[in-house]
């Protein structure tokens, strides 16, 4: 009863604000979000993320005397669904800026409708290359992309005695999001003259990975890596490749499902020592970023990652925007003045430090908008015990790394 009541709510609208304060007086952020269906628990995670910081905000004295609000819609992770909701976020509910999105794929439509209406959309986790790679002057992205995913890995493999693989199976969803990322990855091992033994691609949500993982296992890799956006398939993958005998030196996720507790939950034993290479949840040797993983745990009793701290920093440069924005009640020229604003943003989140501008990926794409200190913002964690815990580079490690992999016998 209670899904078909949700299902039904076509169009979830939550408004976070400090009480007392008519919609009139606030500055409306728009965000589409899967609040419903397979991805609702990631649309959770920005949920509580955008709340608080919202919370801290307003309770702060909101934006020049103004209360920000973030309203939220369901787009159910469906790509078309994600332009519909966006577009009535600006022609309705009229909101000045835009975040959110959750996957590249409803990302890019985002991006497409905010570059057409003319409204900032400020990108807080897709990481397709091509979200910022399509001279979409009304698009910036604060996290990094996914072809940036892998340099933590890279720079694990260079810099670490023996640990430049032999070789390498690649296993990757074939969406925007895993191509994306195995290409990058691929290329890197490649031009370290890494022989690739498998590259294989899957469709999202396979049920069977085991013919795969067979071909994996006749190619003995010494490294197995993975890209896989579902939860669901990363949990597969990696139990079918250790069910059916794979033993790599290492297995590498980057991201996706291979950085959502559910990892590990689902897994137990079989998720330990599994690295993943990706976007970091900011440095927790910071202080500032420490003391807000402590507020968040306090607030909602789990420790934030990449997602909710995304979330979290992209409503602070939002706000930062905002203020120094020359707002006038016209609504065209406003979202113009909030375009200019976050041209000329300068400053250091719990995420990091962040600066838009116009610069080459690792792949060659010519980014528009991208934070420049995006490479800087890539991490290997490792799970141990339940945990996903950042292991290099050493300077934003929680825990030292265990490598080669004690579980698998070569």
């Amino acid at each position: 009863m209670c899904s078909k009541l949700l299902a039904g709510l076509l169009v979830l609208c939550l408004a976070f604000w400090a009480g007392g304060v008519g919609a009139q007086d606030t500055l409306k952020i728009g965000a589409p979000q899967p609040m419903t269906g397979p991805d609702a628990p990631f649309g959770d995670k920005f949920k509580k993320a955008y709340s608080l910081a919202v919370e801290e905000i307003n309770g702060a004295g909101g934006v020049n005397g103004k209360k920000i609000e973030v309203i939220i819609e369901d787009h159910q992770a469906k790509n078309p669904l994600a332009a519909t909701v966006t577009e009535k976020l600006i022609t309705q509910n009229k909101v000045l800026v835009l975040t959110g999105g959750r996957a590249s794929g409803q990302a890019v439509e985002i991006a497409s409708v905010a570059q057409r209406l003319k409204t900032p959309y400020v990108v807080d986790h897709p990481s397709a290359d091509i979200i910022t790679a399509k001279a979409f002057e009304w698009v910036f992205r604060n996290n990094p992309t996914g072809s940036i995913y892998p340099q933590a890995f890279n720079k694990f493999i260079s810099d670490v005695k023996d640990a430049m693989p032999k070789s390498a199976a690649v296993v990757y969803d074939n969406t925007v999001f895993g191509k994306t990322i195995a290409n990058s990855a691929m290329a890197f091992l490649k031009s370290k003259n890494v022989p690739i033994v498998s590259d294989e691609a899957y469709s999202v949500n396979t049920l069977d990975f085991k013919p795969v993982m067979t071909k994996v296992k006749s190619q003995n890799p010494d490294f197995l890596l993975m890209v896989a956006v579902s939860t669901t398939d990363a949990i597969l993958l990696t139990r079918h490749a250790k069910e059916m005998g794979v033993n790599p030196r290492a297995f590498v996720g980057f991201g996706g499902g291979f950085g959502v507790a559910d990892f590990a939950n689902e897994l137990g034993p079989l998720g330990e020592n599994v690295f993943s290479s990706a976007a970091w949840s900011g440095n927790p040797n910071d202080p500032p970023t420490k003391a807000f993983y402590d507020k968040f745990h306090s607030k909602y009793g789990i420790y934030p990652k990449e997602h909710e701290v995304e979330g979290y920093a992209a409503i602070y440069i939002i706000a930062d925007a905002l203020r120094r924005a020359k707002l006038t009640g016209n609504l065209e020229q406003d979202r113009q003045a909030v375009k200019e604003a976050l041209l000329q943003t300068d400053m250091t989140t719990v995420f990091g430090k962040v600066k838009f501008g116009n610069w080459d990926g690792p792949l060659g794409d010519k980014y528009t908008n991208q934070n420049i200190y995006s490479p800087d913002h890539s991490v290997l964690a490792q799970w141990r015990g339940g945990k996903l815990l950042n292991v290099y580079p050493k300077t934003n490690a929680e825990t030292d790394c265990i490598f080669p992999d004690p579980t698998c016998k070569r």
